[in-house]
């Protein structure tokens, strides 16, 4: 039984205030908006990249090629252009699988992979980039694979000019067609069958291009 004293320390004891139930609502309602605006932002982005023609960029050999990335090396095929960073948590966790995805079309001389590999700080040299980048791509099983880099940021710059939401972000994928348009384009992680489906829409395009 409860002493007078203790019934009075409970009495004048702060009380305890319950969330109203309506907070966790509109909590998870602000989210929902939030994710749906991010969503039709996206949607809009890629509404407004795709059918655009990309060139004149300045992709440079890195790893495993000696051949730069060229408006004239791009013409006529399907570019599959990938930047990431090592240093970049979702490139990393999205290298395997785009690395898988590469080799199929190793031996498809339609098909051109563009794998730029990006450094995290400006002032990191060539040879630490080269580093950096071949010793992911052998974590990845793609240590032969062709990886190219961006001199001062150029094609960056560029195609910051088309994503305009929030900037350039990693990783980044864009799949163009033979006549250099935009077939689609990714700001994350990209799923590997919806990269194999753009590839193939491509290649049909370039078909048609062949045939008028």
């Amino acid at each position: 039984m409860q002493t007078t004293d203790e019934s009075a320390g409970l009495e004048n004891a702060p009380k305890m205030r319950s969330t109203p139930a309506i907070v966790p609502l509109l909590l998870a309602g602000l989210f929902m908006v939030t994710g749906i605006c991010v969503l039709l932002l996206i949607g809009k982005e890629k509404t407004r990249i795709i059918g655009q023609t990309i060139t004149e960029l300045d992709i440079q050999p890195l790893l495993n090629t000696e051949s730069p990335i060229t408006d004239e090396a791009m013409r006529g095929k399907v570019v599959v252009l990938h930047f990431w960073g090592y240093w970049c948590p979702a490139c990393v966790k999205e290298l395997p699988a785009f690395v898988k995805t590469q080799k199929s079309y190793a031996s498809d001389a339609d098909v051109l992979f563009a794998s730029v590999s990006c450094s995290q700080r400006k002032e990191e040299t060539l040879d630490a980039l080269k580093f950096y980048t071949n010793k992911f791509l052998q974590s990845a099983d793609g240590k032969d694979l062709p990886a190219y880099y961006d001199p001062v940021e150029f094609s960056r710059t560029r195609l910051s000019q088309l994503l305009t939401a929030g900037g350039f972000s990693y990783p980044t994928t864009l799949v163009i067609d033979g006549a250099g348009e935009v077939v689609d384009v990714w700001r994350t992680e990209v799923p590997e069958n919806a990269l194999v489906k753009a590839i193939d829409k491509a290649k049909l395009a370039n078909k048609k291009l062949a045939s008028k």
